[in-house]
């Protein structure tokens, strides 16, 4: 007979999910901040009343209902955003570098660094007024540091979201934050700083320990940048240290989790720090206490991420369990650590770092016993063979089974519980993780301990932390080894798009926002193509992003329409990411030397391309078609953008001509060789010298929309208002992508839907 066995209570579970609706709640219902302050007060009077687990359920998700609501709806930095939301306003500023300046990740003319400041005073339209709030910086002078009060007269602007699809959404994670502006410095004369030394004492330190870590990871691995860079991502979580070609492969490997300074490495540090405590002859008591603000230590160095938080209060908690003689609870010590963490800032319910850790830990801790209890019997003898009789190598491979199984388990778990993640993030699936991280997470261990060696040895003996640092070089590179051979397991890792419910398009095209380069994506019966590929740098910011979100592993054409570098400038690295089929260029030459570069590459790898001229015809499926109107063999023009392909796609009833950066020459050509121009959409870049979209070319084309990028660099917008004002008119839709972003086309039924990315723009038509 069993007897039932009762449960402890967990009250902090209740709470915290409480907490959680309740934040949900006021992000989905906006109020006044007294309004919800006075629903605060209103639950404490009936909890006051009738005390009741419900009641007290209730208060709890009133309180943060309250508390998000004044702290994300009520904020002072959203109510200064008001004021710039009819455009930039110069301003003058006086604050304090409140974190660690950044250079700029791409190169720009005058930025030498990006920070948030902390306000003390903001001068606005010749007025002053007291500030207390984040804004972000663009710094042109001298490089501050953290903690030093600067001046500066700028541009301020509320901060743009992102102007392509699958391009990480910048603004809003900084409004999660607290910050919705941007200050931009011009000229280094209009950047002061003026005095040092006035950041929180406390974080001034945590940021001078965290480099001092990485100078002692760093001993004797100075010509291995990458490696040592791998090892403090790994031991402080600092992830700006690792390569994107590196971060790539642990994504693909599902392993991007080592990473995160989470509970292995708090648990590993508590367990090092109370046996030097004991070993230094403290008692258990001395030593649990001394451990926990060392744990809080480690987390404020490693930047009080989501993950490390939670980790170092459950670790804190287990701690004093111990001291008390209580069992720790993990659901409870999850509910805690939630709890500390929202009512420090709501805005973490929001953040994937938060969800994804708590997410995880819930999955492993609720699946992987059960998977565990169920692999375990696999590995023992006859179940009626009693334990007694059993010989010693009965009991290894039964105890081996037990750690096999618990691996597999813990395994399996965090796999099933990070999915969800890592396809809605990282819009990426990995059957190879499976395996990878069997591998992978003891020699992560094993770079943590050194690490952590390296750290304690390096104030007493040097040799020691460097002899610890060439061991962790060994472990790093046999982690990435492991890795690599993952990468390479056929199906190990493929990029997944969200299912929509929008039904499927015909063929669907996305004009990417590349300023004056140009990429097109087309999609047409499961086949996708692409239409130039950008510059280097806005294929790897832009075009590569856009095309992993889309689920694209493999292209099945790119298509270039001329030698302009920031139209094939990425080509080369293209070729590595998605190996395309075909490989499309104009038959006319050009002096590129990145078109020269590209063809180099393809005789290396042994890659054949097509030279296509007018009159020839590409068949992307079954239903649409490609044809090259321009340019005819042997034409002598002298500009690239003169010799550019112009083609004209077919697809459910609807045409589509893409000019690329042709201008006035090529125009007058089409006008007199080229007798039907009639499309419904044009597509055109801007040509560097001439005319483009002329009136009298257009009014042959008769588009009912024209998809214009934006013009060049210094360039001023207005020149092209009476030129679109001339189109709208005459009924033609203008979709100005510096106005815009991203431009999608969807064709289906004899029909075309055109949606912008920026404003959510939306033309509805039936084809000609």
């Amino acid at each position: 007979m069993n007897l039932w066995e009762p449960r402890p209570r967990q009250p902090l579970v209740g709470l915290a999910v409480c907490g959680v609706l309740g934040i949900v709640a006021a992000e989905r219902w906006a109020v006044e901040p007294m309004a919800a302050a006075g629903l605060v007060v209103v639950g404490a009077a009936v909890l006051l009343w009738r005390a009741a687990t419900v009641g007290v359920w209730l208060f709890a998700a009133l309180a943060f209902f309250a508390l998000h609501t004044v702290r994300h709806h009520g904020h002072a930095a959203r109510e200064l955003a008001r004021e710039f939301a009819d455009g930039p306003r110069v301003v003058q500023a006086v604050g304090i570098v409140w974190d660690e300046p950044e250079k700029p990740t791409v190169w720009t003319r005058n930025i030498t660094a990006r920070f948030r400041l902390k306000l003390e005073s903001l001068t606005l339209a010749g007025e002053p007024r007291g500030a207390d709030i984040f804004v972000n910086v663009a710094w042109a002078g001298e490089f501050p540091a953290y903690g030093d009060r600067v001046s500066l007269t700028g541009r301020a602007a509320n901060l743009a979201g992102p102007r392509n699809p699958g391009q990480f959404d910048a603004a809003a994670y900084a409004q999660r934050q607290g910050v919705w502006s941007e200050i931009r410095a011009r000229f280094a004369a209009d950047c002061r700083i003026e005095s040092r030394g006035h950041g929180n004492p406390v974080q001034a330190y945590a940021y001078e320990t965290a480099r001092e870590i990485q100078r002692r990871l760093a001993l004797d691995l100075e010509a291995e940048p990458e490696i040592s860079g791998l090892i403090a991502s790994m031991v402080l979580g600092l992830r700006g240290e690792t390569p994107p070609e590196m971060k790539a492969l642990f994504q693909r490997t599902g392993t991007l989790h080592l990473f995160a300074v989470s509970g292995l490495n708090v648990a590993m540090l508590a367990a090092i720090a109370v046996f030097l405590l004991r070993r230094l002859r403290l008692g258990r008591v001395p030593s649990i206490l001394l451990t926990i603000p060392i744990l809080a230590g480690y987390a404020l160095v490693t930047g009080l991420t989501a993950s490390c938080v939670r980790a170092t209060i459950m670790c804190s908690l287990v701690l004093v369990a111990h001291l008390v003689d209580r069992r720790p609870l993990v659901f409870n010590s999850l509910g805690a650590a939630a709890l500390g963490i929202l009512a420090w800032d709501t805005n973490q319910l929001f953040s994937p770092g938060f969800q994804f850790s708590f997410v995880l830990v819930l999955v492993i801790v609720w699946l992987s016993g059960k998977i565990q209890r169920r692999l375990e019997p696999l590995g023992r003898p006859d179940a009626f063979l009693p334990r007694p009789l059993w010989r010693w190598p009965q009991h290894a491979g039964a105890a081996v089974a037990g750690k096999c199984a618990a691996a597999v388990g813990v395994t399996l778990s965090a796999w099933l519980g990070s999915l969800l993640f890592t396809a809605g993030y990282f819009h990426l699936f990995s059957p190879s993780a499976l395996f990878a991280n069997v591998l992978a997470v003891p020699l992560a261990f094993a770079v943590l301990v050194l690490g952590i060696a390296t750290l304690l040895t390096a104030p007493l003996w040097k040799l020691g932390a460097v002899l610890c640092n060439n061991a962790n070089w060994f472990c790093a590179k046999a982690l990435l080894a492991v890795l690599k051979v993952c990468a390479l397991i056929p199906g190990g890792w493929l990029y997944v798009e969200t299912p929509r419910l929008a039904p499927r398009s015909d063929c669907e095209i996305t004009v990417l926002d590349l300023a004056d380069g140009g990429a097109a994506h087309v999609r047409a019966g499961g086949r996708d193509w692409l239409l130039d590929c950008g510059s280097d740098v806005a294929y790897e910011h832009t075009v590569l992003p856009y095309l992993r979100t889309r689920g694209v592993n493999r292209l099945d054409g790119l298509l270039l329409t001329h030698g302009d570098v920031k139209h094939l400038g990425g080509a080369v690295t293209l070729l590595d990411d998605f190996h395309p089929r075909v490989i499309v260029d104009s038959v006319l030459r050009d002096k590129s030397s990145t078109r020269k570069a590209l063809h180099a590459e393809l005789a290396r790898r042994g890659l054949g391309k097509g030279l296509y001229e007018r009159g020839d015809l590409l068949r992307l499926d079954p239903k649409t078609t490609v044809r090259v109107l321009y340019p005819p063999a042997g034409l002598a023009r002298a500009t690239a953008d003169d010799k550019a392909l112009v083609v004209q796609l077919a697809s459910a009833g609807t045409r589509v001509l893409f000019l690329s950066d042709s201008g006035f020459a090529t125009e007058q050509w089409l006008l007199e060789n080229e007798p039907d121009l009639r499309s419904d959409i044009v597509i055109k870049g801007q040509h560097a010298k001439d005319l483009s979209g002329t009136l009298d070319f257009l009014a042959r084309v008769q588009p009912r929309a024209v998809i214009c990028s934006a013009l060049g660099y210094g360039d001023a917008p207005e020149s092209l208002d009476g030129w679109e004002q001339s189109l709208i008119t005459k009924g033609v839709a203008v979709f100005r992508q510096d106005r815009t972003g991203a431009v999608s086309v969807r064709l289906r039924d004899g029909g075309f839907e055109v949606q912008t990315q920026v404003g959510g723009q939306t033309l509805r038509s039936r084809a000609r």
